[in-house]
């Protein structure tokens, strides 16, 4: 199966843990009051559950439990330097989830987490605090859905409702929600405000298709997209990860083409753009169970414990996107990640 409805017949979460503190939370209360036919399992730690080993990501992916929990400090962390900033000198990212309901078969969070379970944290206030105090003496620049994706859970947990108001009033917080969801709920029901950025990323249909189960398709992201637009919300385009190898390198042309004759380049702030990478750590853990995809067969080069393409191979097919890509957006606006 490769797409996952929230609203299909696949039962999401039978089994629910909830840490003991994480019953006082109000959205403890609606989430299990949500869920009535799952089996509710109390717990001491989210760890005790989340970080046992001998477990199975690809297994546990099929069929991920739920796990409510109270966040500790640090609530927000200094943007890793493998990413963008945009150009803003404080950056940071916050988890408000860990794991993802997706399985794109390249993605960090395989070799990140011990467990394809999901971690919904439920002391909001906390967060909110931890965000007031770390950006009252200088504007931030915030990834508020780095390691998982907010929107493609909107329907199982509203996070962006609950701190919709709080970010909209923060002026000196600039939010980026980065989403590969065609869900289009949060647009329709919230006018847009000048400091969110909702990110999407798009890849062409042929990768889609071999890497990233369960996502919606370009078709349906596009058409998420427009929506995002006419309410009049700031869109970033990303194209990340590219791939490089005689299987995918013949489709980018003709993707970049399909995406920009349905959406107006004029109506998005800017592009991102990056090569697949990861940490030689993460990478090397998920070789190991992730046989099903050949990306972890293929040669890559190694600087400073990043695993990638050659950078020479990097730089050719740059320079042959750059090309396609600059007919439709000035080259200032594409920022590499």
């Amino acid at each position: 199966m490769n797409r996952l409805s929230i609203n299909s017949n696949k039962k999401l979460f039978n089994t629910i843990y909830v840490e003991e503190e994480a019953y006082k939370y109000p959205l403890t209360k609606q989430i299990l009051n949500k869920y009535k036919d799952s089996f509710v399992i109390t717990i001491k730690h989210y760890k005790d559950v989340f970080n046992r080993t001998n477990q199975n990501f690809n297994i546990q992916k099929q069929n991920q439990s739920l796990i409510l929990a109270v966040k500790n400090v640090p609530f927000l962390y200094n943007g890793p330097n493998i990413c963008q900033n945009f150009g803003h000198s404080k950056f940071y990212y916050t988890s408000f989830l860990l794991n993802c309901i997706f399985d794109c078969k390249y993605c960090y969070l395989q070799g990140m987490y011990p467990s394809a379970n999901i971690v919904a944290f439920v002391n909001i206030e906390d967060f909110k605090n931890a965000i007031l105090n770390i950006s009252k003496d200088d504007s931030i620049y915030l990834a508020a859905s780095y390691d998982t994706d907010l929107i493609a859970f909107h329907n199982i947990i509203p996070y962006l409702d609950y701190f919709y108001d709080f970010l909209k009033t923060q002026g000196n917080i600039f939010t980026e929600v980065r989403t590969k969801s065609a869900n289009t709920t949060f647009y329709k029901n919230h006018e847009p405000f000048n400091n969110l950025i909702i990110a999407f990323t798009l890849a062409p249909e042929e990768i889609i298709k071999k890497y990233e189960n369960y996502t919606p398709s370009l078709k349906s992201r596009i058409e998420a997209i427009k929506t995002a637009i006419s309410q009049g919300f700031n869109i970033r385009i990303c194209f990340d990860p590219i791939f490089i190898n005689t299987e995918t390198d013949s489709c980018y042309e003709a993707f970049y083409d399909e995406v920009f004759s349905e959406i107006n380049p004029d109506k998005i702030i800017d592009i991102g753009y990056g090569f697949f990478r990861m940490s030689k750590e993460f990478f090397k853990r998920i070789e190991k169970h992730r046989n099903d995809c050949s990306l972890f067969l293929e040669d890559y080069s190694v600087s400073n414990n990043v695993v990638s393409y050659d950078e020479k191979l990097q730089k050719n097919i740059k320079e042959k996107h750059f090309k396609i890509l600059t007919k439709y957006i000035e080259k200032e606006k594409i920022f590499t990640l």
